[in-house]
């Protein structure tokens, strides 16, 4: 997937994968930025710099997490502004972006499309929505079922 992105935006997500994606019980390398604070790989040259001193990760992981982003917002966006998606009438354009949104799952190291409504899974024919989820520390990305 290529996505060109205004400088405003990239920043933005670069704050959320910095603040809201670092894993806790980070090893002493992964601290000391010589790994991938996701994968544990060895950080490299092309290591992307994360807003905690010294964290870095392997560009396989950041773009990873980058692309799930992306296509969650993609997503999310169609959804608020299609009559058919929000009427939850067949939107072949909504199930493309949902079809790519979840491509992106797996990479980017996330859990499968999950309701935060009703706490279960959302299966493939099930139809879902991007959903933003309050939790405990905070506004989430998460899904729910339009059902």
């Amino acid at each position: 997937m290529t996505a060109v992105l205004v400088p405003e935006e990239s920043q933005r997500l670069h704050r959320l994968i910095a603040y809201h994606q670092v894993p806790l019980g980070l090893s002493e390398e992964q601290c000391a930025g010589a790994a991938c604070v996701w994968c544990a790989g060895p950080a490299g040259p092309d290591a992307v710099g994360l807003e905690y001193p010294g964290y870095h990760g392997c560009s396989d992981c950041y773009l990873a997490r980058i692309s799930w982003l992306i296509t969650w917002y993609a997503w999310q966006q169609h959804v608020l502004d299609c009559t058919p998606c929000r009427r939850q009438r067949i939107c072949y354009v909504g199930r493309g972006r949902r079809v790519r949104h979840e491509l992106t799952i797996a990479p980017a190291g996330k859990e499968p499309l999950f309701c935060s409504a009703c706490h279960r899974p959302v299966d493939a024919d099930e139809p879902a929505m991007p959903a933003f989820c309050e939790g405990y520390s905070g506004t989430h990305l998460g899904y729910g079922h339009t059902a």
